[in-house]
């Protein structure tokens, strides 16, 4: 793992910069580019498995700021699965695929993560000591003026439901 672990993070980061550069597929008109602006999240978790290891009431709050061209920056301070207190500064974009709905998104987010500790630290791919790691977290959601809703695919484990508001 060792020796993989290095040309997986140059995978990581170049395919994380080159979402930067990527273009949307909708028009210029439809995309707010001029403006950045905030958005804060808060929501919880639902697992796909009666996992009995899962613990700890689930919470989830977040930050992110979005720029130009729909990138984003972002942190997010959370309960794990396993009850562990978890945090997450990532760098992403948003993609506005369809013309037909313009606030329907897709993003994706990769950061570093911090707080998987002990037998649990061995769930992330890419990890160094005893509680840190990379993560990529996919997503969709739906923004309706400045209230928006998002599901978070979190590996095999499990789905995040977000509600967020965005504000300047």
């Amino acid at each position: 793992m060792a020796a993989v672990a290095p040309k997986i993070l140059q995978v990581l980061c170049l395919v994380t910069a080159l979402s930067f550069l990527a273009p949307a597929a909708v028009s210029a008109e439809s995309i707010q580019d001029a403006e950045s602006n905030w958005y804060f999240q808060a929501g919880g978790y639902m697992h796909y498995s009666d996992d009995e290891e899962y613990e700890g009431p689930p919470w989830f709050v977040g930050v992110e700021y979005k720029k130009s061209r729909n990138r984003v920056i972002g942190l997010s301070v959370f309960n794990n699965s396993f009850g562990q207190f978890t945090q997450y500064a990532y760098l992403g974009k948003t993609f506005h695929p369809s013309q037909k709905y313009p606030d329907f998104r897709i993003k994706l987010t990769g950061g570093l993560v911090h707080g998987y500790t002990g037998d649990h630290h061995k769930i992330m791919p890419i990890r160094w000591g005893d509680s840190w790691g990379l993560g990529i977290v996919p997503g969709i959601g739906y923004q309706w003026d400045a209230l928006g809703v998002d599901v978070a695919v979190l590996s095999a484990s499990g789905l995040l439901f977000l509600v967020g508001y965005e504000f300047d």
